[in-house]
């Protein structure tokens, strides 16, 4: 591997190894061996090795996060003998362990299936190291856990368990608000006991009957021109888990992205927003053309908002400046500016084939009239795909293995280490520049990578299109087919073969597959996965919302009125007040503050919906 002056940070990056133990990450600067239980925080456990038995051999500890795939053991810690070792070892994932004599020999105790482990955070382990025999044969002790550290996902139960009697609670009083109970306790009588004592006016049936023919025409209209409250619901939670996560998620691992394959809770808000997107979109281009616009003004309106959206992310972008934005630094892509970039191309497409009728309700292939409507918009869309797929396994990349998915850094070994991302992360890299595109990807941290990465680049945005595309397969299906029966089986069996295919190709497994899940890459299997889970998650909305009206869709329904407001809105407050104070940071006090944050802004939601005020571009 060349390694030239300007990759300096790479060498920094494996002296640096040997200060962050557990490759992870590091809690500041920590003398190697010298750890103590102070020095313990989130996500960290302490191990003690024990070799003050040792009274002869030199060993050397090596220690590696599971989570770095096909990554070597780190460079090795050098224990002398009668010297303890007291490190930092990283809880969010197994980590690898291995302990060998000077001589490169290691007993079967101190070889790493014997040590690798997931440790217990806050936990303080040992292990015991005992020379035996004439040939000072090296004994480990599995690593003993020594104190009795508590639950750190207890936050989250009772979260949990707050926020469901906080439910409980709600539908109770709300129920006995609308029986009435609270004005009959509240009033000397109620109105039926005034109405026995003075007997009942003789017009009221009169006056009744054709208030409630008014209100009922009122009420047909309404539903006639009312739009699923199931998709705005759907939106709103996105937007709602998207707010949290980014607010930290009370720092826990699997609120936060992948570090590469994979998937978390912080993953799955961004795609679905894009399907929604789409699904939307159904709707609203339907409608318009309805009302008689033309498809010109409407391909000008889908051109302004995108424009709208793109510089609404470069503003984003721009608000991490405390000194001024420095253009030579700027990121250009972004959340917002792939939204704008999958909502011109996708809506774009689906203008020149939209419908304004169903001609063909009653013909023999009406059952699949959804997908047939539109069998161009299917081409397309599925050239996308090719494309995207044909760029990533055969565009030459230099020094890269041609198809190469991985991180770079140090994965299999180091050996691809400047190609991060492979394809996707070339194509920004030549069309952006190094200095405009995310300059701390995910894959930093584990994999000690040296190059930039942005996870919203111009190669994903082709899957980005595609998964819109399938969410406006959703809206098709809602607006074509009116029996609620049918839709729900559509939707349900669309979940399933879409998830069928994810698993398919990533052969279950979270790094051996032909397309591993993976966010940072868009990957084709991370889509098909996304959009089942998707189409399961819209089936059960609208079934409990439209449907059975079990559910109100509160309170996600308001925030999904005013998502671009709450989503700008907790970018520009991220770590400031009224959103977050400072605090020490441990998970019990991070996620009482998160779960503040999120529920500042479904407050806005409710403020803004209560007086009609509704932010759209």
């Amino acid at each position: 591997m060349k390694v030239s002056w300007g990759k300096m940070p790479l060498v920094i990056g494996l002296c640096l190894l040997l200060s962050c133990i557990s490759v992870s990450y590091c809690q500041g600067y920590i003398p190697l061996c010298s750890a103590t239980k102070d020095d313990v925080k989130m996500d960290l456990a302490l191990l003690h090795v024990v070799n003050d038995k040792n009274k002869n051999v030199t060993l050397t500890l090596y220690v590696q996060s599971a989570e770095c795939y096909k990554c070597n053991l780190s460079t090795g810690i050098t224990v002398s003998p009668k010297v303890n070792c007291s490190l930092l070892v990283d809880t969010r994932w197994p980590t690898r362990l291995a302990i060998e004599p000077e001589d490169g020999t290691s007993s079967h105790s101190c070889r790493e299936d014997m040590l690798s482990m997931s440790f217990v955070e806050g936990g303080i382990y040992n292990i015991f190291i005992t020379i035996s025999g004439i040939a000072n044969n090296v004994n480990c002790s599995s690593p003993q856990l020594i104190n009795d550290p508590p639950d750190v996902n207890i936050p989250i139960y009772v979260a949990i368990g707050v926020g469901v009697g906080a439910s409980l609670i709600w539908i109770v009083l709300k129920d006995l608000y609308n029986r009435g109970t609270f004005h009959r306790l509240l009033c000397c009588w109620s109105t039926e006991g005034m109405m026995v004592d003075l007997g009942s006016p003789t017009n009221i049936n009169a006056t009744d009957d054709s208030s409630s023919s008014v209100t009922a025409n009122k009420d047909d209209k309404k539903v006639k021109k009312e739009r699923l409250k199931s998709l705005d619901s759907f939106r709103g939670i996105a937007i709602v888990i998207m707010i949290f996560v980014n607010y930290r998620g009370g720092d826990y691992w699997f609120f936060k992205h992948s570090k590469w394959n994979g998937l978390t809770v912080a993953d799955i808000v961004f795609p679905w927003f894009v399907f929604i997107m789409g699904t939307a979109m159904a709707y609203s281009f339907s409608a318009q053309l309805r009302k008689g616009m033309s498809k010109k003004f409407m391909l000008l309106k889908v051109i302004k908002r995108s424009m709208i959206l793109f510089l609404l992310g470069l503003l984003v972008n721009s608000s991490g400046y405390n000194e001024g934005v420095k253009l030579e630094l700027f990121r250009i892509p972004g959340v917002l500016q792939r939204f704008a970039g999958t909502y011109l191309i996708t809506a774009g497409i689906h203008i020149f084939f939209a419908r304004s009728s169903d001609a063909s309700r009653d013909s023999w292939w009406s059952s699949i009239r959804d997908i047939l409507y539109y069998w161009p918009e299917w081409i397309i869309n599925l050239t996308f795909i090719i494309t995207h797929l044909a760029i990533t396994f055969y565009l030459k990349v230099p020094d890269c293995p041609t198809g190469y998915l991985g991180p770079g850094g140090a994965s299999e070994e180091g050996k691809h280490y400047n190609c991060t991302g492979g394809a996707a992360g070339y194509i920004d890299r030549m069309v952006f520049g190094d200095a405009h595109i995310y300059q701390n990807p995910t894959c930093k941290e584990i994999y000690n990578t040296v190059i930039p990465y942005d996870p919203e680049g111009l190669l994903g945005t082709l899957n980005s299109c595609f998964m819109c595309f399938l969410g406006l397969q959703a809206g098709k299906i809602l607006l074509i087919h009116k029996d609620w029966v049918l839709r729900i089986k559509r939707l349900l069996i669309w979940g399933i073969v879409t998830g069928t295919i994810a698993t398919i190709l990533c052969k279950a497994s979270k790094n051996d597959g032909w397309i591993p899940i993976n966010k940072n890459l868009w990957s084709l299997s991370f889509v098909l996965a996304l959009a089942g889970m998707a189409y399961i998650l819209l089936m059960l909305c609208y079934l409990l919302i439209d449907v059975y009206p079990v559910w109100s869709g509160s309170p996600f329904y308001y925030p999904g009125m005013n998502a671009i407001v709450l989503y700008i809105g907790h970018e520009f407050f991220n770590r400031k007040a009224p959103v977050y104070f400072h605090i020490p940071r441990t998970h019990q006090t991070e996620l009482p503050m998160n779960i503040w944050g999120t529920i500042f802004w479904i407050l806005v939601s409710y403020y803004m919906y209560y007086n009609d005020i509704f932010v759209t571009v």
